[in-house]
């Protein structure tokens, strides 16, 4: 194969490595793409099931406040009714202070149960606030990977298309043999063509 008949086909050549540049690049950024995505889908699920669990928790909460509520006061009602059984009024005197001493522990119980279930809520909406903060993040992240991708591919694709225009002795005027390491004959032989010539 001649140089001038490689030099003609070097542009079809080069065409078929820019598109393999560019299809490439598009599967790169097309995979980041899809991982950043899958992480954002993830990041969001976390986050609506730490959501769920903060409701749950205060629900929890709220239903064990009430039962130790109940179980107080049938602690007081059984206290009153075996004061009762044995003749002492309950209402006074010491019966009436183990009473609202039962009241008390009971009423501090069911205020430590909801603050506990408070406490787990709010644990739970920070890491919802966190998982959704990263969500964000991984969706950002989706759009940034794929401009990236297609940035940096063209960039070589730059690149590529620089060198050969370099190697093919440029496209200004005056490239000639000192400029073309093939010689005079490339520039001549693509002037030829360009007019209708002999090719």
């Amino acid at each position: 194969m001649g140089p001038a008949v490689a030099m003609a086909i070097a542009p079809y050549i080069m065409g078929a490595s820019l598109v393999t540049g560019i299809a490439g690049t598009a599967m790169q950024a097309e995979s980041s793409a899809q991982s950043a995505s899958y992480m954002a889908q993830v990041a969001a699920n976390n986050q609506k099931i730490a959501n769920q669990n903060a409701q749950m928790a205060l629900e929890q909460g709220t239903v064990a406040q009430e039962q130790a509520k109940e179980k107080t006061g049938a602690q007081i009602a059984q206290e009153r009714a075996a004061y009762a059984a044995m003749g002492i009024d309950p209402n006074s005197g010491s019966p009436l202070d183990v009473r609202s001493s039962t009241s008390e522990l009971g009423q501090l119980n069911a205020n430590t149960i909801k603050y506990n279930s408070h406490v787990q809520a709010w644990n739970d909406l920070n890491q919802a606030a966190s998982a959704g903060a990263q969500s964000s993040l991984y969706s950002s992240q989706e759009g940034w990977n794929m401009a990236g991708s297609v940035i940096s591919g063209i960039g070589n694709i730059s690149s590529k298309w620089l060198s050969w225009q370099t190697m093919a002795g440029g496209t200004g005027a005056g490239a000639g043999a000192a400029g073309n390491p093939l010689g005079s004959s490339y520039n001549d032989y693509y002037a030829l063509n360009s007019s209708g010539g002999a090719g």
